[in-house]
Formats: C-alpha cells, structure tokens, sequence
C-alpha cells in the first residue's frame, strides 16, 4: 500500500461521487499551502475542498483543471492499494 493524492469529484446536486483521481507524484506543502489546510492535519488526511483559485494555482503546477463550476471537488492524501 502506498499513500497518494486523491482527488474526488462529486455532483453538486445530491452529492454522488462521480470520479477519483490519484496523483502518484504530488508536492504535500503545495496542496498544504494552496487549499489552506490546517497546522492539526499536517499529513492532510482530511478532504479539501478546491476551488476556483486553488484550481488555478494547481493548473499551474501540474498542467490539468478539474471542472469546479459542474463538480465539488477535493483533495486529500489516501491509503492506496
């Protein structure tokens, strides 16, 4: 098992998860930074949620936009099989 980014993207009308996405290689202080997560959760385990900015900034780095105007997006590292 490894741990991996994992983005998941939900409608945002009712809230069922359509897609997941893992980014094998991903800058931990980055998305840190970039989605404001708290100093309590310093592995980011939990689920943040990326918006328009954030998207951005992530576009910027890693080259790929995820769809916030028709999906909820978030972001946070998992235990992979």
């Amino acid at each position: 098992m490894q741990v991996s980014l994992v983005l998941e993207l939900y409608e945002k009308q009712g809230q069922v998860l359509k897609n997941t996405l893992d980014v094998e290689f991903s800058d931990l202080e980055f998305f840190r930074r970039v989605l404001s997560v708290p100093d309590q959760d310093p592995l980011m385990y939990g689920s943040y949620k990326i918006d328009k900015i954030s998207n951005s900034k992530i576009f910027d780095k890693y080259g790929f936009m995820l769809d916030v105007d028709r999906y909820d997006c978030y972001a946070g590292y998992r235990q992979i099989s």
